[in-house]
């Protein structure tokens, strides 16, 4: 029954409607003057200038952050790999963030669909509980909404260069985003099968998800799904900040990891985590989180929203 999911949602949007959050459009961001430090280092970037490559760099730090978390106050340093791109675990010596881009030359999409995988990592914590031995079974969720931030950044990557881009001979640049976007989110592999809910579909793979992180073609079919998420209100990248927090979150069920999540995520943050769960079908975890029945009478109006008792009658009866 969905009536406990359909309650829950309208009254996130009861509880936060009176408060003025930003709203679809996401608001301009430069990334430099918030802080943000890239430095692109080492050789290997064949024709590319590493200037150029720090300013496609920062253009998706532009995208996907709306403030500079405090421990971005160190920088990140990326350097050329031959191998997959990646973001160390191990700090650098002066605790400088470590990336590694496997994009050359002058791909521009490639350095933006690259980096924002492996910036969306850093912005979601990837290297909380990553100690040794210690299993992170619900990383893939975390593989999955970086893919997210891929796709999201080259959509509106393009939309940003047509206006303003970095460089004034870079017209075809936009179109080589958009052709790359639209390559990625068609891809067969990245639909649901027909006439198979997400939470179905889940149920089937969520236990390969949890022992393999990295099966991308399970990873880009949630990915899809997240996107118009973030497209409907891009502030919400910053939620990123509030995953992974908690000691058992490496190892705890799924419902467990994203309860977690919705609970340490501030006010502004709430509605839009309770439409990931709904995505997943995930009512209890819904439930569980908000108030209480004294809290509901208070904060929402009758005529809106069914009171907690009345909702708890009809589960009684179910």
């Amino acid at each position: 029954m969905r009536l406990p999911l359909i309650i829950a949602s309208i009254l996130c949007s009861v509880i936060y409607s009176s408060t003025s959050f930003a709203g679809p459009q996401k608001k301009p961001v430069n990334s430099r003057k918030l802080g943000l430090t890239i430095k692109v280092a080492g050789e290997g970037w064949g024709s590319a200038r590493k200037e150029m490559i720090e300013s496609v760099l920062y253009s998706v730090a532009d995208e996907l952050m709306s403030r500079l978390p405090k421990k971005l106050v160190v920088p990140i340093v990326v350097t050329h790999t031959d191998s997959n791109p990646v973001a160390l675990y191990e700090r650098g010596e002066k605790g400088e963030y470590r990336v590694e881009l496997h994009a050359r030359g002058e791909n521009w999409h490639l350095y933006t669909y690259e980096f924002a995988h492996e910036l969306c990592h850093i912005l979601s914590n990837y290297e909380e509980n990553a100690r040794p031995g210690n299993s992170k079974y619900n990383q893939w969720f975390e593989e999955t909404l970086c893919e997210t931030a891929s796709l999201y950044t080259l959509k509106n990557l393009a939309a940003t260069w047509e206006k303003n881009p970095p460089s004034p001979d870079w017209g075809k640049e936009t179109e080589k985003l958009n052709r790359f976007f639209d390559l990625l989110i068609a891809e067969g592999h990245r639909q649901l099968p027909p006439h198979a809910p997400l939470a179905e579909w889940l149920m089937s793979n969520e236990e390969r998800l949890r022992q393999n992180p990295y099966l991308r073609e399970k990873n880009e079919v949630v990915a899809n799904l997240l996107l118009p998420l973030f497209q409907r209100d891009p502030e919400n990248w910053s939620s990123l900040s509030y995953l992974n927090l908690e000691p058992g979150d490496a190892s705890s069920s799924l419902q467990d990891y994203l309860r977690n999540w919705y609970l340490n995520a501030p006010p502004e943050h709430k509605t839009f985590i309770a439409d990931v769960l709904a995505l997943f079908d995930m009512r209890d975890v819904i439930i569980d989180a908000i108030p209480g029945e004294e809290t509901l009478l208070a904060v929402a109006d009758t005529s809106q929203v069914m009171s907690a008792a009345a909702l708890q009658k009809m589960q009684d009866k179910k």
